[in-house]
């Protein structure tokens, strides 16, 4: 009895000492610790609404968010990034913060002490950008030494568009390697490095900086209409001088307004501008057959990309005027820290040249695909009243004969009002089809009722050509006439005021 008893006490007093432990740790060492943190604070233009607002403080409010950096009472963190400044390999911090009683934004460094394990705050960057929604900032390798340079820009209240690059020197302060400032846009033009500076075997080629900005005009040129020359700056990295320096200058010479049209498009108000711009544009000049189009829709502050069917939609977060056109700061509506500057020069009543760049954190070729000029999609003028004798002479050919067949006679077309039907070994075909006029060209346009069709959207269409004798002053000569019988369609890509080819079987047929 005594051996069983024992066991069971020493079980009961170790119970009581664990018991007694938890006890002593929670009313004995609990403390009450008020942790400082920092808030991100996302900036809102007044355009917004304070609903809109009061909801997106409430999901930030979930969330705690802590900066290495100590802040100061008076500054309110919106946001920070990470990079190793001082290449020990040891993460290095930038905040972003606004500073009470100040409108725009300063930048606060810290550096990383292996020592202390701390971050120790080096001297605040005044930015002069007081546009928060056109701020961005990134550390790159733009020298390529193998250091990272802490690149920011955006733009002030006087609507000048600003870029600076700082570096780190033997002080451990970041000192100033690049100050550009234009009423255009700037940005840094990247190419393609070695694989040997990719594996750390060697320095690579420093990146460019580009500034685009605007030639001041004398007061008799304003008055008669003309617009600015375009200055074009490029900006390379002087080792010796430890600083970025003007390499050359281009001048691209703007044409001539009337006086009248250019008053009334720029009168100094946004709103003015942007109603010109709002609308479809379409590229001019296209390296393939998939023509680019621009949206402009001021109201709902958009711009949409379209190319190929696919749409890419982008938030018009600010505009900037300037002698000749307009600068837009815009943001990705999916992707919200993909940002894009439009620089916008008129060149015509109906014309704009665009220059389009994308944010520094990314790859950038000098010649975008969406640079070039664009003209505005006048629907009405796509066809012209005045000019539809051709294409009633198709239609009339077309609807005089029931069926057509190409020269092999495997294809069998046929026409009544606005359906046609194709025949091909067996396969029939149907679907509707419309004219249309584009520039000189007629054209004519499918539309299947199939969910595969074995014709192309567009053709050109085309009479044939036929040689006939007759006698002139009792000779007989020979003579090229048109040949009403025999139809070629060309498959086409059409804008709205040019048509060129593209692949595609061209049809040749004739009446049977």
């Amino acid at each position: 009895m005594k051996s069983k008893t024992i066991p069971f006490a020493f079980l009961f007093v170790a119970i009581l000492i664990v018991g007694a432990f938890f006890l002593s740790k929670s009313v004995f060492f609990s403390e009450d610790k008020d942790v400082f943190r920092a808030k991100i604070v996302t900036p809102v233009s007044s355009e917004h609404d304070e609903v809109d607002t009061d909801k997106y403080n409430t999901v930030m409010d979930a969330e705690k968010y802590e900066t290495f950096v100590p802040l100061m009472s008076t500054e309110t963190l919106i946001s920070s990034i990470t990079l190793d400044f001082n290449n020990d390999t040891y993460d290095d911090e930038i905040i972003l913060v606004k500073k009470s009683g100040s409108l725009d934004l300063w930048l606060i460094p810290g550096i990383y002490s292996v020592e202390t394990g701390e971050y120790e705050r080096l001297t605040e960057i005044y930015t002069g950008i007081s546009k928060s929604r056109t701020f961005s900032y990134s550390g790159m390798d733009i020298t390529g030494d193998h250091r990272n340079a802490l690149i920011f820009q955006g733009d002030t209240n006087e609507n000048v568009h600003i870029m600076k690059i700082f570096l780190m020197n033997k002080d451990s302060e970041l000192e100033v390697i690049g100050d550009f400032s234009s009423d255009g846009i700037i940005f840094v033009q990247q190419t393609e490095r070695s694989e040997s500076y990719d594996l750390s075997l060697s320095k690579g080629e420093s990146f460019s900086v580009w500034v685009y900005k605007s030639e001041s005009m004398g007061e008799g040129e304003e008055k008669n209409g003309a617009l600015s020359n375009q200055i074009q700056q490029e900006y390379k990295w002087n080792v010796l001088n430890n600083r970025y320096e003007l390499a050359r200058e281009i001048k691209v010479t703007s044409k001539r307004l009337a006086a009248k049209e250019l008053s009334r498009i720029q009168d100094g108000k946004v709103e003015t501008f942007a109603s010109f711009l709002n609308g479809l544009w379409y590229k001019t000049s296209n390296s393939d057959s998939n023509i680019r189009y621009l949206y402009f829709d001021y109201p709902k502050k958009e711009i949409i990309l379209v190319k190929d069917g696919v749409q890419e939609i982008y938030l018009w977060e600010d505009s900037n005027l300037r002698h000749n056109g307009i600068y837009l700061a815009t943001v990705n509506s999916s992707i919200m820290n993909l940002k894009r500057r439009f620089d916008i020069s008129l060149v015509g009543v109906d014309e704009i040249k665009i220059t389009l760049r994308d944010d520094i954190k990314l790859l950038i070729k000098e010649s975008n695909l969406w640079d070039g000029n664009y003209k505005k999609f006048q629907s009405q003028s796509t066809i012209s009243e005045d000019s539809n004798d051709s294409i009633l002479q198709f239609e009339k050919e077309l609807l005089s004969c029931q069926t057509w067949s190409t020269t092999d006679e495997q294809n069998i077309f046929s026409f009544s009002d606005d359906q046609y039907k194709i025949v091909f070994n067996d396969v029939e075909e149907t679907g509707i089809y419309s004219f249309m006029k584009i520039a000189d060209y007629d054209v004519i346009q499918f539309r299947s009722n199939n969910q595969t069709s074995m014709l192309n959207e567009t053709y050109v269409m085309k009479f044939g050509v036929k040689i006939i004798t007759e006698k002139q002053k009792k000779k007989t000569v020979e003579k090229t006439v048109t040949n009403y019988d025999e139809i070629t369609l060309t498959p086409v890509k059409i804008t709205p005021n040019d048509c060129f080819s593209i692949e595609g079987r061209s049809y040749t047929i004739g009446k049977k």
